[in-house]
């Protein structure tokens, strides 16, 4: 798993990314992040508990099926996931939240901290017969000018809280 961002994170070097923005006509065809393995937040992950890179942790568990995330060097952002859904509280085993983004967290050739939030996207909110938390949907982002060690985040629609985030090895 670290060996694959490390690696991501040489593609986006690799790329060039420039002053947070990709010139118009970019490629979308190679060169992306591609993020598979996403973590619900834990019950000792709680609000500042869980903060990654400057995001707190959701305010209640949460779990998550299977999970996609693609980045591509345009700034053009697919997320498909299934599950996504409260762990504890009144609303266990369903979700309730009907708009998310995608946080992109990164380092930059200083190592400091740097984090791209997502156009904000529908999920599927739990109902008498399904208890929702699905998504799929195309949005976009403005990349950072590098990005070294990429986190992806599934968050609230302002990008305050995280849901779900893509495995990190300590």
């Amino acid at each position: 798993m670290k060996m694959r961002r490390v690696l991501a994170g040489a593609v986006v070097a690799a790329l060039g990314l420039g002053a947070g923005t990709v010139p118009a006509g970019a490629d979308d065809g190679g060169g992306k992040l591609e993020f598979e393995d996403f973590v619900g937040v834990a019950a000792d992950q709680l609000r500042e508990a869980g903060a990654i890179r400057g995001v707190n942790g959701g305010g209640l568990p949460w779990g998550i099926g299977e999970a996609e995330v693609k980045v591509r060097p345009s700034g053009r952002v697919d997320v498909e996931f299934q599950d996504l859904v409260f762990l504890a509280g009144p609303n266990v085993g369903r979700n309730t939240v009907p708009t998310m983004a995608v946080v992109l967290t990164c380092l930059d050739s200083t190592g400091a901290v740097v984090r791209a939030t997502s156009a904000p996207f529908p999920v599927t909110v739990a109902t008498a017969t399904d208890p929702g938390g699905d998504a799929e949907a195309r949005t976009t982002i403005v990349l950072p000018s590098a990005c070294s060690d990429p986190i992806a985040l599934v968050t609230n629609a302002a990008g305050t809280a995280w849901f779900a985030a893509s495995e990190v090895d300590d």
